[in-house]
Formats: C-alpha cells, structure tokens, sequence
C-alpha cells in the first residue's frame, strides 16, 4: 500500500539531505506510545516513551522506519533484527533507502519485515506508522502474537495469539463400536403350531442318572446341559422309540406355575401306560421340575395345574455339537424356539428319531442356516469336531 506525504519545499529538502543518517537500531519493547515522527522533522524521529521500534526502528531527521519499513532519507538496518521483544520482528531483506531528496512517497522495504513482539503494522512508515503494539497484540493489523500465535494443541490460541491463530487439529471421530458377539435383534412374534396344544394334564415323574436322552441332549446326574434350567426337564408322548413322532417339540420349553421345564426326552406310547392313555396331555416330568411346578408324578390325580408351551428363556447361544460317529449328523441345543429346518452347505437335513439333524455329506465348517417354528432364521457355522458342544455366538431374537 502506498502512502504519501506532503510535499516539502525544497529548502527544507536541502536541509534534511545534509542531516546525517543514523542506522536507526530499535529500542527495547517493541512499541511506541504516540511515538510518531513527522518524516521532514529530526525532532520527532523518536519513538515515544515505550520504546522505540525493532530493527529499523525510528531515526531522527526523516530516518523513520517502522518495523520493516523504509525510510526517506534513513536507511533500515540491513537485516537488521528488532530490538528485545522483537521475536518475529526482523525486518525484511531489501528493505530500501531512497535520498533525502527522493520522492516522500515511502514504501515498505521488498518482503518488508514481520512484526516485532505482539506484530507490527505491514505498512509502517517511521514513528508514526511504526509499530503500535503492545506485547501480546498488534494494533493496526498485526496476524500473530507472541510466538506467532499459533494456535495452542486442540484449537486454543498461544498467549496474546491475534486474529489469524492457527486452529488445533480437531479430534478424529471414533470408530462406531462393534456389535457384540451373540447380539440378537429387537425381540419378534413368537407362535406355536395349533396342533400343539395340550389337552388336560397329567404328570408321572422319571430320573435320569447318566444318559443320553431321545432327543440327544446329554444328562449326567439329573441335571441336562444346554437348556433353560438343567435340573427341569420332561419327556413328551411320541408313539414307539423308533418314530418318535413329536421329536419336533425337542428343545420346547412348557410351564407349570412358575415353574419353566425343557422338552428334552420321549415317553413312548407303547411302553408307557400313561402316555398312550393322554398322549397330547401328559408329561413324564424330572422330579425336580414336579417340585417346582407344584405337582405330582401321579397320572391318577385329575385337575392338577394346567401346562402350555412358551419361548425358552435361555442364556448365551445356540450350540450346535457333531453327532459322535458321524460327520454328517448335528445336534442343535439352547435354542429360544425349537427349531424347524436346517440347511447345511447347501444340503438340506432331516430330523432323525434320536433328535439329531442328518445331511448326506459331511458337514464340518459348514455354514448353516437354522429355522425355528416362528420363521424365524440364523447362520452359524458347524463344529469340526464330534461329540463337542460348540457356542456358535448366534442366538435367535427374543420372543415378543
């Protein structure tokens, strides 16, 4: 920007071309307080109380620089720095000198010099457009403050940072966090097959020490793994070992009072006498899930509490486990609804009489698709393994 001062006659132009020229070194603080010098006066050339300008600071007799700037008739500090507070205040390379009698349009020197401490003016013409500022901000257009006023980690400007301050590196948004293994969806409608709806109840009670039950779940001591609550479990009517014709309630949980009981086994119709008598109705019950729904293992004993089937409420996932033997046989347990269809690898599985699920080639690895009586679907993978319970880290959603 250029700036223009009046013009002198050339008397006075005489005078001030014989006035020496001083190198105009600046003073200590870096700021003039009304330190303004008339560019045809040596009375003025000095900065006022406050200090004079940095490098190239006011000299008298026209030999007023600011900051950076040139002078008519003074020369600037050749690279001269700024006074003390002057960090950033060195004045530019090439700032220029003209003759006393050069033209009083006085430009700042090429690449004129930065502010000294807290900035000074860009254009800065001795004294008067020297720099005004105090430490901490410049008055009069200085960008930075002290340091250069870059702005502090996270945004905040640097002490006495000007308008300009770098703003700090924003913090990154985090990654969204992962669904958990086994998260299920929001809860769904459950319903059970007309047909299975029970008829008046009766109860007898049976123990289980150590075995294998009809629909493969694994029992050691009157306790099942894999169910809702391993001590009540049950047996359903099915009409001969070898057709276990109910063997699609496996894994259904029913409930007596408070009581939640897992369908884990079949009381045959043709060994079992109480069964073939009430064979939509009746359950062959643990003796601890007799004790728990508040009734007794006596078929005799007409209007004890009535049973129906609900959702189980299981913890943890289903768990799918290869039959022993077989590479081509699944068991799946714990399980909300029992399930209704399998596909393996492609293959489609059937329900065998002793509860496991049979393809026609093996199926280790395999990516599987599990249906449940609610059409409801998931995708685990089988075990490789036989006769170990695997957690595929799949449940079906909760019932509504």
């Amino acid at each position: 920007m250029r700036r223009s001062l009046p013009v002198l006659s050339l008397s006075i132009l005489i005078v001030l071309g014989c006035i020496p020229q001083q190198s105009g070194r600046g003073g200590t603080g870096g700021s003039s307080t009304g330190g303004q010098t008339n560019a045809h006066s040596g009375s003025g050339g000095s900065a006022g109380s406050g200090g004079s300008t940095g490098n190239g600071g006011a000299s008298d007799s026209g030999g007023i620089t600011g900051t950076g700037g040139s002078s008519s008739g003074g020369s600037d500090g050749s690279g001269g720095s700024a006074g003390s507070g002057g960090s950033g205040g060195e004045t530019g390379a090439g700032g220029t000198s003209r003759p006393a009698d050069a033209a009083v349009d006085q430009r700042p020197g090429t690449g004129g010099g930065s502010a000294g401490t807290g900035g000074g003016s860009s254009t800065a013409r001795g004294g008067s457009g020297g720099a005004t500022t105090q430490t901490g901000g410049a008055t009069g257009g200085a960008t930075t403050g002290t340091g250069g006023g870059r702005g502090g980690s996270g945004g905040t400007s640097a002490t006495g940072g000007g308008s300009g301050g770098r703003t700090g590196t924003g913090g990154a948004t985090g990654t969204g966090g992962a669904t958990g293994t086994g998260g299920s969806t929001a809860p769904t409608a459950c319903s059970f097959p007309s047909g299975w709806n029970p008829g008046s109840a009766t109860y007898t009670t049976y123990t289980l020490p150590n075995a294998q039950t009809a629909c493969g779940y694994n029992g050691s001591n009157n306790t099942i793994k894999n169910i809702a609550n391993g001590g009540n479990f049950a047996a359903i009517p099915g009409n001969t070992s070898s057709d276990f014709n109910t063997k699609d309630r496996c894994g259904a949980c029913v409930q007596i009072g408070g009581a939640i009981i897992t369908i884990v086994d079949e009381c045959p119709n043709d060994s079992n006498q109480p069964c073939k008598n009430n064979p939509s109705g009746h359950l062959d019950l643990s003796n601890a899930a007799a004790s728990a729904g508040g009734v007794q293992g006596d078929p005799s004993k007409q209007g004890q509490a009535q049973w129906k089937f609900i959702p189980c409420p299981v913890t943890g996932n289903v768990v799918v486990r290869l039959k022993p033997g077989n590479n081509n046989e699944m068991y799946i347990e714990n399980e909300i609804l029992p399930i209704s269809a399998v596909t393996c690898g492609g293959q489609t599985g059937s329900r065998q009489s002793y509860g496991a699920w049979h393809f026609n080639s093996d199926i280790p690895g395999a990516s599987c698709d599990l249906t449940d009586i609610a059409n409801r679907k998931i995708t685990v993978t089988a075990g490789s393994t036989q006769g170990q319970d695997v957690d595929t880290g799949k449940q079906f959603p909760k019932c509504q």
